[in-house]
């Protein structure tokens, strides 16, 4: 008799029915990409499946799933693949449909990297030991620290871990060895011969929805390889609380959380090596950093403390460990590193963006903003740095919205509207057939309509001033069509609903209350600031005008933005290279002052004024086809 079978179409794939698990799950070790967004609650529907077959073999519908999806589309063999499990073996076939699949995800690796003087945390140095003798009886360790001390002028002590291989390591090339040093004073390798034309290192950035690893030539700082990957931490909850919510909710939560981050960065690192033809154990250093839940989570710091008054971290200070002890696919007495935090939601990613953006050492008035699930935003100068986070929620990572996806394949990232006719122009990832509609495309979507009337400045939807495309949806409630079903790729019209244009407002209105109240402690206006540094994947691909536009950005005229892409990622290659820089970032950690907006007595009147879409002058901004 046949063996029973989950098969996924239309993508071919099968697999055999476990009892208790989800469809997500099974079709996560296959290798298929499912959009889940809410952490495998059942709220957004992303992960939209069709049950073709096989049905009786499948537990009832959670009633997420009948809440999400409604009754009738149920019964029609609808199901969540987060919900939905298997309830006993059977043949079962599942259809994941083109909206539920996740495409190609656009990534940003890139960012502006400042000049640093070479001097890396990991340096080996050549050493031509005295050998033992009858007359010379002393322990191998004895004699390589002393030659060690007469070259390096100062005192070292030898890590654990390098012990076990001093006897091979002096004796094996006549007692010429190579020592590896980590911040000059811990010997944490040692081996036979000269080895020190490999001094390789990785920096990596743990952002909440992407993780981009660097491997570095030590020697020369030149950056070898670059890599990058979806955060497999994505199905456990698309934002930092749904994550932190899902390790409160499992006894075992955390370690799987941990697990899979530990395993995407191992992949990362193979990957990397592998495209220089180096082995992974000559990576002698990795270094960290994130926002503080992810560093806490990575590093195995419990981290539910931080979804809870006073948001206070475990650890603000930089961290050093042992590769093994995380179990990095790299060299075993290897160090991890990371950068300190600031705040419980200003982490090490925000110390390196300040780093990069080099904000701390302006004269003149600046702002650092990282838009994403947490907006981190920085004010000041070289005098006084003002900090604060942001709840601006995943929205703009596609959650919470209609059509919304990330930055993927075929999602709509440009939007032009002719304020006359009011037809559309769009512009799509990989040119493909739009299938929905990422951030950048719904800030544009919004300031579009902003500008031709459509939208008012409470954000209503004018129905009567958008032509056919603004109309009232099944719901009943306003829409805007931008782009008809017959032009799609999931034979749907694609739209920008009330409710998607409310989402923004909230999340824009979390952002500029952190503007407006850094202002306030720095005792200026937005106006006043002289640059105006965007950080990020969304803060390279917006359309500055259209953010400006719709009371997201500081309105302060556009040459005063500038973009620095991934400087989280660049500010970890700065300190992978340089000690100093390390050292500066724990100054800096110390020095900004961190600002619990919840805590502000003006914060309630500062997020409903932020809620509205601004009066501006809009021919201060040039159109959005001029800028792209």
């Amino acid at each position: 008799m046949a063996r029973p079978l989950v098969q996924f179409q239309p993508l071919g794939r099968k697999t055999e029915p476990r009892k208790g698990m989800t469809l997500l799950e099974m079709a996560g070790d296959l290798g298929i990409a499912i959009e889940s967004v809410c952490g495998s609650t059942g709220k957004c529907g992303k992960c939209k499946v069709f049950v073709r077959s096989g049905g009786d073999f499948m537990a009832p519908p959670t009633e997420s799933e009948l809440r999400t999806l409604g009754g009738q589309a149920v019964k029609t063999g609808a199901r969540l693949a987060c919900q939905a499990r298997i309830k006993t073996s059977g043949n079962i076939v599942v259809e994941v449909p083109q909206e539920s699949q996740r495409g190609h995800h656009r990534l940003l690796a890139t960012g502006i990297e400042r000049k640093v003087k070479l001097h890396p945390g990991v340096r080996k140095v050549l050493l031509k030991i005295p050998p033992a003798t009858m007359k010379d009886l002393r322990a191998d360790d004895d004699r390589l620290l002393e030659v060690l001390q007469k070259k390096a002028k100062k005192a070292a002590y030898l890590s654990p871990g390098t012990h076990g291989h001093l006897p091979d390591a002096l004796r094996g090339k006549n007692w010429v060895t190579t020592v590896t040093l980590f911040r000059d004073l811990e010997v944490i390798r040692a081996e036979p011969g000269d080895t020190t034309d490999s001094v390789h290192g990785v920096a990596v950035d743990i952002g909440t929805t992407k993780v981009v690893a660097y491997l570095l030539d030590l020697r020369s700082g030149e950056v070898l390889a670059t890599e990058s990957i979806p955060n497999p931490q994505i199905p456990f909850g698309e934002d930092l609380m749904s994550r932190i919510s899902y390790t409160k909710r499992n006894p075992d939560g955390m370690r799987k959380l941990q697990g899979v981050i530990v395993d995407g960065l191992n992949t990362l690192i193979s990957r990397l090596c592998e495209s220089k033809a180096i082995r992974t154990d000559e990576v002698l250093e990795v270094m960290i950093v994130g926002n503080t839940a992810m560093h806490h989570i990575f590093f195995g710091i419990p981290a539910y403390h931080l979804a809870a008054a006073p948001y206070a971290p475990a650890v603000r200070t930089s961290l050093s460990v042992s590769t093994s002890h995380l179990g990095i696919d790299a060299y075993p007495f290897g160090k991890v590193s990371s950068l300190p935090n600031i705040a419980g939601f200003v982490g090490a990613d925000a110390v390196s963006d300040l780093l990069a953006s080099g904000l701390y050492e302006d004269d003149k008035l600046g702002m650092m903003i990282d838009i994403g699930t947490n907006t981190e935003i920085i004010a000041g100068n070289r005098r006084r740095l003002v900090s604060c986070s942001c709840a601006s929620g995943p929205a703009f990572e596609g959650a919470h919205i209609g059509f919304g996806m990330r930055a993927a394949t075929g999602a709509i990232e440009r939007v032009w509207i002719d304020p006359s006719t009011h037809e559309v122009t769009l512009r799509t990832i990989d040119d493909a057939p739009p299938k929905g509609i990422c951030g950048s495309g719904i800030v544009d979507a919004i300031a579009e309509l902003l500008k031709t009337g459509v939208l008012d400045p409470s954000g209503r939807i004018r129905i009567g001033e958008g032509g056919k495309r603004a109309r009232k949806g099944k719901d009943g409630h306003a829409e805007f069509v931008l782009a008809w079903a017959r032009d799609t790729s999931v034979s749907q019209d694609i739209v920008v609903s009330q409710k998607d244009i409310q989402e923004i407002q909230l999340a824009k209105a979390a952002i500029f209350t952190g503007v407006s109240i850094m202002m306030k402690k720095l005792k200026t206006e937005p106006s006043t600031l002289n640059r105006v540094y965007a950080a990020g994947a969304f803060g390279t691909y917006v359309d500055a005008g259209a953010a400006i536009r719709i009371g997201m950005y500081p309105d302060v005229p556009q040459e005063r933005i500038k973009f620095i892409g991934n400087a989280a990622g660049s500010g970890a290659r700065m300190c992978l290279k340089s000690v100093e820089m390390r050292d500066l970032a724990e100054k800096l950690s110390r020095k900004v002052e961190y600002v619990e907006l919840a805590a502000e007595r003006d914060f309630q009147e500062e997020f409903a004024k932020a809620m509205f879409l601004p009066h501006r002058d809009l021919s201060r901004f040039p159109s959005a086809a001029s800028n792209r």
